[in-house]
Formats: structure tokens, C-alpha cells, sequence
């Protein structure tokens, strides 16, 4: 179980930044199982890397909070105490508690979700598993990280093609970019939900209905969209959502997710056959010609479930926030840089208007040396990628508006030079 973040954290760090009341006093809220949360303060002291940098690569690996050093740290104790395996009915509730957090964020059902390695094991699992056709085709995004790209690869050998759809200045571009390279031998769709490298999101809903009514197949890489915008996985009904942990969750390095329905499941072939994915993994002798009915037969053989712990600890911090309320808190903060950056003349990446869409910004300036920027403020303690020529900037609810501001600040002398 979870402590209160309340009873957590009681220190800030004499680095962490100050906010003044109005900014940093929360109304006291409980939304579902949510606790009631006292201040912006906690969450900040909640992870150490403020006291040195202003972490703002979220999008693509966050750091460790104080809560999951506590949690992980008492879990190692157990395992020295006792060993491995000697509660095994525990793992059984950890596993359950991370599966009703997902599906409370996703709005999917917890048996539908299942814990593996990352994104690229997904969909290599779900591309193994389809049965196509020579002069079929599959359909990626345009400039879409490799773990979306490569496990379809294979298909070229069989004569399916790998057709690209260009992302667009606007999501409603995208959309008539969408529709116009779809053919009739389109079967696959493979998007994310929000661009890597310029923090759009995608019209997934509207994604969904098309490949819907064309009974194409539609599977999502959640990995920059789980816990940054609202991902309603029983009412998109894709196919398959896969995402990485470790990214706006929160969660730890080498972990995954997989959401599949039902039907889906029943329509994929196994690529292989191992311990766990059998229908009693605890059945070794004799060997079992059955798989698992749901889809936790991806979780193939033994699991790493000390990255069980840490998630499970991530996702209560977020839980206890409120969901919604991280989303929101996101861009918040990454609208304020924006507004700070955009008056000392830099562009997006995308056409948002006067707010991002998403907690990722990615910006330029007419002649001046995005890689030379990001590297000089990394020297400052502020940790920036550069994504297609654009500074990408992504910051998390545990950051606070007052280190927006210094990144503003930062960005603007280094610019001038």
C-alpha cells in the first residue's frame, strides 16, 4: 500500500523552488480513491533531481522519487529476510492493484492488460502474430520512433508494404493526410498517439472511426500518450495499445504494457511458447499444449517483478494526485514555457495555437544552433533533446512554474549569446 504523499515528504530541498501560496495551495479535492493532497510543495520535495537540474526530457526517461527509493528499499529487506517466492499471494495483489490503475487511467478492463519489457517487445509479439497477404499493406507515421517502425519490417519479405503517413503542421492536416494514403489494401494501422519529435497529438478518435468502418486493423503506440492526454481505450477500441513505463508514468526502465481486447487475442497467432504463457504456468510436467485465455500469455516466462513494485509505487503517486489533475498540471507548465519562449521568438514544431496539446514542446529559432543550445544548457542543469532540429523541452507535475521560468530564462541568454 501506498503512503499519503502528505506523510512522505515534510522537506523541501534548499534548492527545490518556492512558489508563492496562490500557486501552490491545491483546494482540497478527492476524486475516486484519491487522497486529499495539501500542496504543490510535497510533490515537488518528492524527487530529488530538483536539487540538481530541471529534468525536462519526461518524454523520454524520468527520474526516481523518494517514494519508490522508500518502497523498493523495504521490498529488497523482505526478499533478504525471507527470499524470493515467499509470499507469493502478494505478487498476485501487486500485479492486480498496477492492472485496476491502468484501466482506471484507460479505461480499459484490467484483464485486458498485461506487464512486459517495453513498446518494440509489443509490437513484435502483435506483428508475429497477424496473418497477411502479398499486396497487403501496413501504415506507420511519418518520422515515428523506431519501436513502431522495425517489428513490421519483416513484412516486406512477404510482399506487404510499409506505406508512411506524413504528421502535418495540425491534427486536422494529418487527419486529411490520413485519408488520403489509405488504399484498399491498407489492413494495418500503427500510430502513436502523440508525435515523439513535435509533441503533436494525433486525432485518434477520429483515426479510430475510419479504420473502423473500413475494418482495418488500428494499433496504437501509447508510450508519449499514457498519463499525458486522455487515452479512452473501450471507446477508441483499437486492437492493441502497447507503451513503454517509464515515460509519463513515471515508472521504471525495462518495463511495458500491453492492452489487447478479446477478440483481438483470439484472431493472434502465439509467436512462441513459453513457462508463463501456458494456461497453469505453475504445471511444469507435462508439457501443456494450451496458452493462457487472456493476454497475459504475453508475459511469456519469468518476469522482473521488482520493476512491479516500483510501478505499482508510480502509479499510486499519480493515482493520489488525481489522473487528471497530472494531465492538466502538464500543460499547464509546459504552456507557461511556451508562452515565455514564444515571446522571445521561437516557433513550434506544430500549429497549436496559443497552447501546446500536449506536455511536449518542441521549438526553433531562425538561425540558431538548436544542438549547440541544448548542450549548453545541459551544462546549466537543464536536460533538453534535440528532436528534427527542434529543442525538446518536457516537463512533469513534479516540477514547479517557478523552474519554467528559469528555462524560459536560461533559453533566452544562451540564444542571444
Amino acid at each position: 500500500m501506498s503512503t499519503s504523499i502528505a506523510h512522505l515528504y515534510t522537506k523541501c530541498s534548499p534548492r527545490t523552488p518556492m512558489v508563492c501560496n496562490a500557486l501552490c495551495q491545491i483546494p482540497r479535492f478527492r476524486l475516486g480513491c484519491h487522497i486529499d493532497i495539501m500542496n504543490w510543495q510535497e510533490i515537488y520535495a518528492a524527487y530529488p533531481i530538483n536539487e540538481t537540474a530541471t529534468w525536462l526530457n519526461n518524454c523520454g526517461i524520468t527520474p526516481t522519487g523518494r517514494h519508490i527509493v522508500t518502497r523498493m528499499g523495504a521490498h529488497f529487506e523482505q526478499l533478504a529476510l525471507h527470499g524470493p517466492g515467499a509470499d507469493d499471494a502478494s505478487l498476485a495483489r501487486l500485479v492486480s492493484n498496477v492492472r485496476q490503475r491502468l484501466g482506471q487511467l484507460l479505461h480499459a478492463q484490467p484483464d485486458d492488460i498485461a506487464l512486459i519489457h517495453n513498446t518494440a517487445e509489443g509490437m513484435t509479439m502483435v506483428s508475429l502474430g497477424l496473418t497477411l497477404c502479398a499486396g497487403d499493406e501496413i501504415l506507420l507515421l511519418e518520422n515515428e520512433y523506431p519501436s513502431n517502425v522495425y517489428p513490421w519490417e519483416h513484412w516486406r519479405q512477404h510482399g506487404v508494404g510499409l506505406n508512411f503517413v506524413q504528421v502535418g503542421r495540425t491534427p486536422d492536416e494529418f487527419l486529411i493526410n490520413f485519408e488520403r494514403v489509405l488504399t484498399p489494401g491498407t489492413k494495418v494501422v500503427a500510430l502513436s498517439v502523440v508525435h515523439w519529435c513535435t509533441g503533436m497529438p494525433l486525432p485518434i478518435a477520429e483515426i479510430a472511426r475510419v479504420c473502423h468502418a473500413r475494418e482495418i486493423l488500428l494499433i496504437l503506440d501509447g508510450s508519449q500518450g499514457a498519463g499525458l492526454v486522455p487515452i479512452d481505450f473501450g471507446a477508441l477500441s483499437p486492437a492493441v495499445l502497447c507503451f513503454s513505463a517509464w515515460k509519463w508514468l513515471l515508472g521504471p526502465l525495462g518495463l511495458g504494457v500491453i492492452v489487447m481486447d478479446h477478440d483481438t487475442l483470439s484472431k493472434l497467432k502465439m509467436p512462441f511458447k513459453a513457462t508463463d504463457s501456458v494456461a497453469d504456468p505453475g504445471q511444469y510436467l507435462p508439457y501443456q499444449t494450451k496458452m493462457r485465455a487472456t493476454v497475459d500469455r504475453y508475459c511469456y516466462s519469468t518476469a522482473n517483478y521488482n520493476d512491479w513494485v516500483y510501478f505499482d509505487e508510480s502509479l499510486n503517486f499519480l493515482a493520489e494526485i488525481g489522473f487528471a489533475r497530472v494531465q492538466q498540471r502538464i500543460l499547464e507548465l509546459t504552456s507557461r514555457l511556451w508562452v515565455g519562449l514564444s515571446q522571445h521568438g521561437f516557433l513550434a514544431a506544430y500549429d497549436h495555437g496559443n497552447a501546446p496539446q500536449s506536455g511536449i514542446l518542441c521549438v526553433r529559432k531562425p538561425g540558431l544552433d538548436i544542438h549547440r543550445l541544448c548542450a549548453d544548457l545541459g551544462k546549466r542543469g537543464f536536460i533538453t533533446r534535440v528532436r528534427l532540429e527542434h529543442l525538446r523541452l518536457a516537463p512533469h507535475v513534479y516540477q514547479s512554474p517557478e523552474q519554467m521560468d528559469a528555462t524560459v530564462s536560461a533559453i533566452d541568454e544562451l540564444a542571444r549569446g
